[in-house]
This record gives C-alpha cells, sequence and structure tokens, in this order.
C-alpha cells in the first residue's frame, strides 16, 4: 500500500449527508442534494467548530485512508459500455483520488480495487461477469492544517461522494435493471457508501456491499463482521460516531435485509473504525497507522472477506447470461477514471 496518502475519517464530518437541526439520524441517503448543510447548523453549532476541529480525537486527521496500493493497474471507467452479470461501485478513501490516483488503482484506492480483481477473477472462474466504476468524487485528503475551512472542504468531500454514489447507482441500474451491484469503500470512502445503504435495503439491484475501515461503524450492526474486532471484544466504534451530529453519522443500525449482505471489516486498534475516545493510546501512533493501513491480502491468499463477499453475490441472483467479458485493465485504462 502507499502510505504517503493519508486519511482522517474523523468525527468531524457533518457535511456527508444532509444535516437537519432537529435530528441526529442520518441514515437516509442524500440524493442528488446540493445545499449547503453547514448553513442549518445552530449558531451555536457553528461557532463551535473551531473547538471542535482541535479536540483530542481530530488528531486523528492525519490517519491515512488513502492507501494506494502499488504496482496495481489502472483506470476504471465511469461506466461500462455494456452490462455484465454483476457491477461494482467502488469509493476511494482521502487522497486516494489525487494526481496519479485518478487511474492508479481503478481511481478506487489501492484494497478496494484488489478486493474488486480477486472477486472479478472468481467470477470469471465460475463463467459469470462483472463490470466496475469508481465513485467520482474528490475523496479529498486530509486537510493537515486543521483550518476551518479545510475542514469544511473535507467535509464537504464526503457529502458529495454520498451523493455521487446514489446518482452513479441510480444511473447505472436504470441502464441495466436486471444485473447485480456490489458497493465497496475504504476509511472515507467506506463512509460514503454506508451512507447509503439505508435508503437501498430493500432495492432489488443491490447484490452486496463491502466496508472496510468504516468511520461510521457500530460495534452492534447488522452486518457480517470481520476482522479481529469480530472475534476479539473492544469498546471502539468508527470514529464519527463520538460527535455523530456534527459528522451527521448514522446513528442507527442497519435495516437487516441490508444487514446480512454487508461485510463489514474492522481490527481491534484502528483508529477509524474501532476509535475508543477514553484509550489512553495515541491515536496517531506508529502503530495505530500501521492497523489502519494494513488491510493487504494474505501472504497465502487474497484478501478473506472476498469469500464470503463472492458467496452474497452469487446468492443475489445475476442477469441473463451475456458474451460481455469481465473489464480488462487496458480497458479501464482506456476509459479513465
Amino acid at each position: 500500500m502507499n502510505h504517503h496518502s493519508r486519511d482522517s475519517i474523523v468525527q468531524s464530518r457533518p457535511s456527508f449527508a444532509r444535516i437537519h437541526p432537529h435530528t441526529c439520524n442520518a441514515g437516509s441517503r442524500p440524493r442528488r442534494s446540493t445545499e449547503d448543510a453547514s448553513a442549518k447548523l445552530p449558531i451555536c453549532c457553528r461557532e463551535g467548530w473551531r473547538e471542535f476541529i482541535v479536540i483530542r480525537r481530530l488528531g486523528l486527521a492525519v490517519v491515512v485512508a488513502g492507501v494506494a496500493v502499488a504496482g496495481l493497474s489502472t483506470g476504471i471507467a465511469a461506466a461500462a459500455p455494456a452490462c455484465g452479470d454483476y457491477h461494482w461501485l467502488g469509493a476511494a478513501g482521502s487522497g486516494q483520488r489525487d494526481g496519479a490516483g485518478l487511474t492508479a488503482n481503478g481511481g478506487m484506492g489501492g484494497v478496494v480495487y484488489q478486493s474488486y480483481l480477486q472477486l472479478r477473477d472468481d467470477l470469471a472462474a465460475n463463467g459469470q461477469t462483472i463490470t466496475a466504476e469508481a465513485v467520482q468524487y474528490p475523496a479529498a485528503p486530509v486537510p493537515l492544517d486543521g483550518g476551518f475551512g479545510g475542514w469544511m472542504g473535507f467535509m464537504d468531500s464526503v457529502k458529495n461522494g454520498t451523493d455521487a454514489a446514489a446518482e452513479q447507482f441510480d444511473a447505472f441500474t436504470a441502464r441495466c435493471p436486471n444485473t447485480k451491484v456490489v458497493l465497496a469503500g475504504y476509511s472515507q470512502g467506506a463512509m460514503v457508501i454506508h451512507r447509503n445503504l439505508h435508503d437501498l435495503a430493500d432495492d432489488p439491484h443491490v447484490a452486496a456491499a463491502l466496508l472496510i475501515a468504516d468511520g461510521d461503524r457500530l460495534p452492534t450492526d447488522t452486518t457480517l463482521n470481520m476482522g479481529s474486532t469480530a472475534v476479539v471484544p473492544s469498546a471502539g466504534k468508527g470514529v464519527a460516531q463520538e460527535h455523530s451530529f456534527l459528522a451527521s453519522a448514522p446513528t442507527s443500525t442497519l435495516p437487516p435485509e441490508i444487514g446480512a449482505r454487508t461485510v463489514s471489516v474492522c481490527d481491534v486498534g484502528d483508529p477509524v473504525c474501532d476509535a475508543d475516545p477514553d484509550a489512553e493510546t495515541d491515536a496517531l501512533s506508529p502503530a495505530a497507522l500501521a492497523i489502519h493501513t494494513g488491510y493487504a491480502p494474505a501472504a497465502t491468499g487474497g484478501h478473506a472477506w472476498v469469500t464470503p463477499l463472492y458467496s452474497l453475490v452469487t446468492s443475489a441472483g445475476a442477469a441473463p447470461a451475456t458474451d460481455l467479458a469481465p473489464t480488462t485493465d487496458a480497458e479501464l485504462t482506456a476509459h479513465g477514471a
């Protein structure tokens, strides 16, 4: 993974989904909303932002989410020209779409792209096809200076991603109504996907979802949990949950029908998905950062979570067989991200 990109899926994410002053539940995905969510905050909240963004856990801003994996190939198209059995919609983490990141790793970041390639190969071995596209949003890098304007821009990035994922999902399923969709994201990108899942709970187009190091994670969620947090009791949860109103984080668990089709991966000590406000450990320590950036394939194989993901995807059914081949790296490069 490229450890130069940095992520901060912190509690300072109020503009991801539309902020309503009368509620903290951001379960519904915003569709094509362009309003400035920060304008809806009470004066006291707006004045409190400066203090909020420098609180202790705001230091988590430098946690890496834009960990691109070196050596992976390029370019996921905005939309494939034909309909396959399945379609992958992948959301990158912070900083993963800067510069070369727009084409490297398909524009969706290393760990999400690796997971796509592994699932693509597994499906191909079974004679099935899958196309792919990256969520077209800034995936803004962490504003390391901590300035108010920088943080507002960062939070707008997540809101833009939430809206973009909804719009791209709708556009694709309108064009390919018989194709099942897999939604996947890492870190900031996992939050982008998570914030759409409540509205997609009963959508027949959804095959499965994959959330890796999700800053919105709830330990009691209805998801299929993997990673060490699934077997080791932990007090942590997604870092955005510490200030869920300001971060506009969904505070309710996913409806069972979509939770049962969602794989959530989080390792103990990951300061983004397993954040513990009472912990005495440094969230920015090399050890903590290594956990967050360490979702690499096993030395003896691929990502462990792709196996249950494959089962969920194939059990969801597929479109009628077509002559469409899986999207190749060359085709992805030609389309660009």
